[in-house]
């Protein structure tokens, strides 16, 4: 159970249930296990109820646990409201024939990898991993050529007055940590790598609005309008569930002009 990387309280649940299966028959969990046995995991979880609808799903990475889009800029991950019916989850609903669990989030200007769990358990497993920094994710974005090579941006993050969709850095937010390097630029602009510490709301947007180099067509933080926002997932690294192997996922983003 702990190779496998199911948190405590999930390991508690299924001994409850008694949902653990050793040849098809429940053992103890204390119980030794025959070296050639076939361990089946039975959880009883609720479903999600995001309705799922057609479009086209950019898939980018699968397996029988984890599924892995390229969500294109302008799509929410998950709706808001009950209006919200076109999602990025609604469609991997669609592609799965089932409801999808989400294991994070991206905003919805923001393109690139977004990763569901196709069962509870699996869900659980990826939550541990970004809650505890052994998963992590790689973002690029375009800004204006004049970025520094490289920093670290060490500003914690609160709300913006009463605005709630907004964020700043302020004394007294949470604490926020950002890296980047610049990897090429011309003349106008620079694609930059961000790794996060942490993982506040909008925390790529602010950090480099508060340096000085907003992303490009941010529609929140940069006043200079552009046909997108130029913020990119471009690479996730995890342990696979219930498998002792690295997984990275990648996916470059095509339409950044530098």
């Amino acid at each position: 159970m702990q190779g496998w990387l199911i948190p405590k309280h999930f390991q508690g649940q299924l001994r409850m249930q008694e949902g653990i299966t050793v040849n098809g028959h429940y053992l103890p969990m204390s119980a030794p296990v025959p070296a050639d046995a076939t361990v089946a995991l039975h959880y009883q979880a609720p479903m999600p109820t995001i309705a799922p609808a057609p479009g086209a799903t950019d898939i980018v990475y699968e397996d029988e646990q984890l599924l892995a889009i390229n969500k294109p800029a302008g799509m929410k991950t998950h709706p808001n409201k009950a209006s919200d019916t076109d999602t990025a989850i609604a469609r991997i609903g669609q592609y799965l024939g089932q409801p999808a669990f989400i294991t994070h989030r991206l905003d919805m200007a923001t393109s690139g990898i977004l990763l569901v769990a196709k069962d509870p358990l699996s869900q659980a497993i990826i939550n541990r991993q970004l809650a505890t920094k052994t998963a992590a994710r790689t973002y690029t974005a375009m800004v204006d050529a004049a970025i520094p090579d490289c920093g670290t941006i060490d500003a914690p993050i609160g709300h913006m007055g009463n605005d709630t969709r907004r964020r700043e850095v302020r004394s007294d937010g949470l604490p926020a940590v950002t890296h980047y390097q610049v990897l090429t630029r011309n003349a106008a602009y620079a694609l930059v790598r961000l790794v996060l510490e942490t993982g506040r709301t909008h925390q790529i947007r602010v950090h480099l609005a508060h340096i000085g180099f907003p992303i490009i067509g941010d529609p929140l933080y940069n006043q200079t309008p552009g046909p997108r926002m130029y913020l990119h997932a471009t690479e996730m690294t995890l342990t696979r569930p219930f498998a002792p192997a690295q997984l990275k996922i990648s996916c470059p983003p095509t339409d950044f002009m530098v």
